[in-house]
């Protein structure tokens, strides 16, 4: 997994060079160490009980009726994130990521396509006690439908919300 920062890269220098606590800095390296190990192993970052408040993909796993079950180690098995940028303020760390791969597996009821996918996620960690408390995490659940060939391109927004808006007059 690669970092770069959209912050810093408009102010120069790198988020390595923030200064952060000593908290927030290994809150950050924390976070970096949970994101880089697979899913299955992500449980030793974790404090017993800790809380998932919404998980990335959410709308297709309550839609598909799977739950996070349907995103298997096949669904998109060469996913590669880059973290556009992370920050850190106290007990909490916030990321933005972009997420790309190939789906060659069944996703959340969607038969693999073998479309690239080319997405934004973000997560919210809350510590305590060294370890991950709570989380949430969102996903551009619509632009992933469109890649998996669900949704219709749009190519004019007009259309897409005629009669839906109003314009100040």
């Amino acid at each position: 997994m690669h970092t770069r920062s959209l912050v810093t890269s408009l102010v120069g220098g790198d988020y390595q060079d923030v200064e952060y606590t000593e908290e927030e800095r290994r809150n950050i390296d924390l976070v970096l160490k949970f994101r880089s190990v697979p899913l299955e192993e992500r449980a030793q970052f974790l404090k017993p009980g800790a809380t998932v408040n919404r998980v990335g993909m959410a709308s297709l796993a309550e839609l598909s009726g799977l739950g996070m079950g349907g995103y298997r180690k096949d669904s998109l098995p060469d996913r590669y994130d880059v973290i556009e940028d992370i920050v850190a303020k106290g007990d909490r760390v916030w990321a933005v990521w972009s997420l790309t791969a190939t789906h060659t597996g069944e996703l959340y009821g969607f038969p693999a396509t073998g479309n690239r996918i080319d997405i934004t996620e973000m997560a919210i960690w809350r510590f305590e006690d060294g370890l991950v408390a709570e989380h949430w995490y969102f996903a551009d659940d619509f632009a992933l439908l469109r890649q998996l060939g669900a949704l219709p391109e749009f190519t004019d927004y007009a259309e897409l919300t005629r009669g839906r808006w109003r314009t100040a007059e």
